[in-house]
């Protein structure tokens, strides 16, 4: 079997309200990208993501996802200009072996993560595909899996204009069996604590929250912010601050006793080990949309070694990747949770003849060949610019 075709589709979905914007043509925005007042970064006002689909001389055909929420087109250029004519004509069952070699491609020239390896992350992920469904197994099972068949979730984003709007939106997730969410703050310490205290309050003590509260604060607020949020069991407090700041974090996790949660933002074993090194993370968050299936494990495994619990990140993602995550939380027994968002999984199943289904708290791992999922090509063209 050999590798004869590499496409990339840049996905923009323009429907649905996120980030409090519009899809494009909505809302009065002139561009689909803003800085947000009170946030740092840029950010769509779509879900935003890139997907590659390698073909091969046997007629199959792998599909991996490298999460870019802002300009998909520049991972998939990456695709289509460095890695795609490195890989034509080679052998697509031997994942390990190519993402090392992708990764040689341009790490001497200091590529060692961004787009380069969001790119290597999606054919990454596209080769195991090719490699379970040549093999007839699904990707956990080529793994050593699989170790569960549902995969525990939180809830990420509790929905609502006002307290009682988000408060009615946890009654009715812990309604249907779910228990564990994630807030985004960042608003205020006295603010953030706030909110969680009323949420704490409004469920009758019967939900767990985590705070993300994006990179917002410096070190000193984050402690201030931890010891309140400590006072009403919050569950863990994540990118407080800086996220090149590993010392500042490391002091932050030695003072607190809430769980400092981190990660996103890192796309190798080599860019986690400091961190995990200097004790700056509790609990590790690597995105399957950043680090592909084979650097993923070796994260789990690192993070592992040094005993520090692993909740998997899954932000701006469409199938495929949603997909490659429970196929490897499937596969490795040190993941504890993995991350949900309603309004992203409503918009995956999109592009899906047979939709996930997230109920009681929890996903199932896809069982068929691969990644497990049958992709809508019609759709994936549909929702595909330039």
């Amino acid at each position: 079997m050999r590798i004869t075709g590499i496409r990339t589709f840049a996905l923009k979905f323009d429907k649905g309200d996120f980030f409090g914007g519009k899809g494009e043509g909505g809302g009065d925005r002139a561009s689909p990208y803003t800085v947000q007042p009170g946030w740092r970064g840029i950010y769509s006002s779509r879900i935003e993501t890139m997907i590659v689909a390698i073909e091969t001389s046997d007629g199959i055909v792998g599909y991996g996802e490298g999460q870019s929420p802002i300009a998909p087109e520049v991972s998939a250029s990456i695709v289509t200009r460095i890695l795609a004519p490195v890989l034509i004509g080679r052998d697509p069952r031997t994942p390990r072996a190519l993402r090392r070699e992708m990764y040689d491609l341009m790490n001497l020239r200091g590529h060692t993560g961004g787009f380069m390896v969001d790119a290597i992350a999606a054919i990454d992920t596209a080769l195991w595909d090719i490699a379970g469904k040549a093999a007839g197994l699904p990707v956990h099972r080529l793994l050593g899996g699989p170790c569960r068949k549902t995969v525990p979730v939180y809830v990420s984003g509790v929905r609502g204009e006002t307290i009682d709007d988000k408060i009615e939106t946890v009654r009715d997730f812990i309604g249907r069996g779910f228990n564990t969410f994630k807030l985004f703050a960042g608003f205020g310490v006295i603010e953030d604590a706030e909110l969680v205290r009323a949420l704490v309050a409004g469920s009758g003590d019967r939900a767990q929250f985590a705070v993300d509260v994006l990179w917002k604060y410096d070190i000193n607020s984050a402690i201030r912010l931890g010891r309140l949020l400590e006072e009403v069991g919050a569950l863990w407090l994540e990118a407080p601050g800086e996220p090149e700041d590993v010392a500042g974090n490391a002091a932050l996790a030695r003072t607190l006793d809430l769980p400092i949660a981190n990660g996103e933002t890192l796309r190798t074993r080599l860019e986690f080990r400091p961190w995990l090194e200097q004790r700056a993370i509790d609990i590790a968050q690597p995105d399957m949309g950043r680090c592909g299936i084979t650097e993923g494990l070796s994260i789990i495994d690192l993070a592992e070694a040094y005993h520090v619990p692993v909740a998997l990140h899954m932000g701006m993602a469409s199938a495929v990747m949603i997909a490659a995550t429970l196929q490897i939380a499937g596969a490795a027994p040190h993941v504890g949770l993995v991350e949900y968002q309603p309004v992203v999984l409503d918009l995956a199943n999109t592009l899906l003849a047979t939709p996930f289904r997230c109920e009681g708290g929890a996903m199932q791992v896809p069982d068929g060949p691969g990644l497990g999922i049958e992709l809508d090509t019609a759709a994936l063209e549909r929702f595909a610019v330039g």
